[in-house]
C-alpha cells in the first residue's frame, strides 16, 4: 500500500490624450501636466489562482507601452492611473473571473493612503472587509469569498495633496457544479488515548493533496502543534459503494501529552482540491486522556497495563502461537485500541472456526487482531503459560472485563518479541504507529 496559470501578462497599446480611458480600477484625481504618466499592468488570475505581483510598465514615446502580447481570455484592460503620481493596482486584476474563494485579494496605492475599502457582493450586498497595512498603502482581504459571486470594490484613497480618489473594479469567483464533503473520525468533545491518530476522510478522490494539506491545522492546548506529520494513505473504497475515497492521517512523532486539548481545523471551503472543491470548513475539538500504555511482551505471557508510567495491572494471557503457521503469530509493533464489543463473533475459515462468540472483545488492528476473552484457553490452563491463539491475545473472563472497562480509543498496545511480522501497510486502516516516524513523514504532501 502506498500513501497515498498560466498567466499571460496582458500588455496592450494604450493611446493617451489628455486623459487615459478604458480604466479597470479608476483613479480619477486632478490631472497634471507633469510627466510621466504610468500604466500599471496587473497579471490576470485564472481559476483558483491568486495572481502575482503587478508589473509597472512606463509609457514611452507617444504614450504607447513597449509591448503587445495577445490578450488572454480572462484578461482585462490594464489598470491605468491618472493624476499627479497617484497609482492604484490590485491583485488579482479587476475583471478576473473563476477565482477560488480563497484567493488572496490585495489593493495597493502609491503616493496615497487607503481611506476605506470593502468588497461588496453583487448578489446580496454582503460586505467583505480587510486590513489596511500600517503605512496605509495596502489593503488585504480578510475573509473568504463565496462561490459563484461577483464582488465590486468600493473604497476611497486619499492622495498626498488631500484629493479623494475612488477605488472601483470587480472580480468574480468560480461556481463549481459539485463540492466534496469531508469528515473527521474523532467527534467533538470525545476523550481518546495518547496514541490516537487524527483521520480525515473525503467523499471522493483528491488529486491536489498539497493544496488540501495547506489548509489543515492541528492545535495543542491553544498553540499550533508542529510535533507531528500528516500522511496520505492509498485511496480505497472505504464506504463499500464502489467509489474510491482519499484519506489523510495525522500522528505525533511521540505519543500525545496526557490530559491535553486538541483542536483540528480543515478550512476546505473554496479550496480547489484538484477537480473537486471543498464544501465547507470543518473542525473538531477533543481531549487526550490519561497516559495509559499496554506493554505486550509475547515471551512473557503477560499483558501489563501502565498508567502514568506505573504498573496498574498485570494480566496472564496467551498470544498467537509462535511455532506453527506464521499467520497465527501476533504482529509486532504499536497497535491502538480501535473498537470495543461486549461480544464479537469470530470467524477464520482458514483455521476451521466461525461464529465463535468472544466476550469483551477489544479490537487493536483491522487485520483481525483483538484482545478478548477465550474461556477455552482459560480452562485449559494456557493463560500466562503458553501462546496458543490464532493471533489474538486471549484473556480470562474476569480479566477481560476489567481490561475492556479501562481502555479507550487510541490507547497504545506495544507488542514486542513475536515471531510474527511487523504491523504495517497491509494491516487495515490504522497502522500509523507501525511505520517509523522518519518514514511516515515521507507520505506528507508538503
Amino acid at each position: 500500500m502506498s500513501f497515498g496559470v498560466a498567466h499571460r501578462t496582458r500588455r496592450r497599446f494604450l493611446a493617451f490624450t489628455s486623459l487615459l480611458v478604458g480604466l479597470t480600477l479608476v483613479a480619477s484625481a486632478c490631472s497634471s501636466t507633469e510627466p510621466p504618466f504610468v500604466v500599471t499592468v496587473t497579471n490576470t488570475a485564472g481559476a483558483g489562482d491568486s495572481g502575482s505581483t503587478p508589473v509597472v510598465v512606463p509609457t514611452v514615446g507617444n504614450g504607447q507601452t513597449d509591448g503587445g502580447d495577445p490578450a488572454a481570455s480572462n484578461s482585462v484592460e490594464p489598470t491605468a492611473i491618472v493624476g499627479r503620481d497617484v497609482k492604484i493596482t490590485s491583485t488579482p486584476a479587476s475583471g478576473s473571473t473563476k477565482l477560488a474563494p480563497t484567493t488572496a485579494v490585495t489593493v495597493t496605492v502609491f503616493n496615497a493612503e487607503i481611506k476605506d475599502l470593502v468588497l461588496v457582493s453583487k448578489t446580496d450586498g454582503t460586505e467583505l472587509t480587510g486590513k489596511v497595512a500600517a503605512d496605509g498603502a495596502t489593503w488585504t482581504l480578510g475573509e473568504k469569498m463565496e462561490y459563484g459571486t461577483t464582488y465590486n470594490y468600493r473604497g476611497t484613497a486619499v492622495s498626498t495633496d488631500g484629493v479623494d480618489t475612488p477605488i472601483e473594479g470587480k472580480i468574480s469567483t468560480a461556481n463549481p457544479k459539485n463540492t466534496m464533503r469531508a469528515s473527521f473520525q474523532i467527534r467533538n468533545g470525545k476523550t481518546v488515548g495518547v496514541a490516537a491518530p487524527i483521520v480525515l476522510t473525503f467523499a471522493g478522490q483528491i488529486t491536489d493533496q498539497a493544496e488540501v494539506q495547506k489548509n489543515l491545522k492541528v492545535m495543542l492546548n491553544g498553540k499550533e502543534f508542529k510535533g507531528g506529520s500528516w500522511a496520505w494513505l492509498q485511496d480505497e473504497d472505504i464506504s463499500g459503494n464502489g467509489v474510491l475515497q482519499s484519506r489523510v492521517h495525522f500522528r505525533p512523532a511521540k505519543y500525545w501529552p496526557a490530559n491535553s486539548k486538541i483542536k483540528v481545523t480543515a478550512n476546505l471551503y473554496g479550496v480547489d482540491m484538484g477537480g473537486a472543491w471543498g464544501r465547507e470548513d470543518i473542525s473538531t475539538d477533543f481531549n487526550i486522556g490519561r497516559k495509559l500504555v499496554v506493554k505486550a511482551d509475547v515471551n512473557s505471557f503477560r499483558l501489563v497495563v501502565m498508567v502514568d508510567d506505573a504498573i496498574v495491572k498485570d494480566f496472564p494471557v496467551s498470544y498467537g502461537a509462535q511455532d506453527a503457521d506464521p499467520e497465527r503469530a501476533t504482529r509486532n509493533g504499536v497497535h491502538i485500541v480501535q473498537e470495543k464489543y461486549e461480544s464479537f463473533d469470530m470467524c477464520n475459515p482458514r483455521f476451521g472456526y466461525c461464529d465463535v462468540k468472544a466476550p469483551w472483545a477489544v479490537r487493536i488492528s483491522n487485520n483481525g487482531e483483538f484482545i478478548h476473552v477465550n474461556q477455552n484457553t482459560e480452562r485449559a490452563g494456557y493463560l500466562g503459560k503458553q501462546n496458543v491463539s490464532h493471533g489474538c491475545i486471549n484473556m480470562g473472563l474476569a480479566d477481560g472485563k476489567t481490561f475492556y472497562d479501562m481502555t479507550i480509543y487510541g490507547d497504545p498496545v506495544e507488542i514486542t518479541n513475536s515471531t510474527g511480522p511487523q504491523l504495517g501497510f497491509s494491516d487495515g486502516d490504522i497502522f500509523d504507529w507501525g511505520i517509523p516516524y522518519s518514514e511516515w513523514q515521507n507520505y506528507s504532501a508538503l
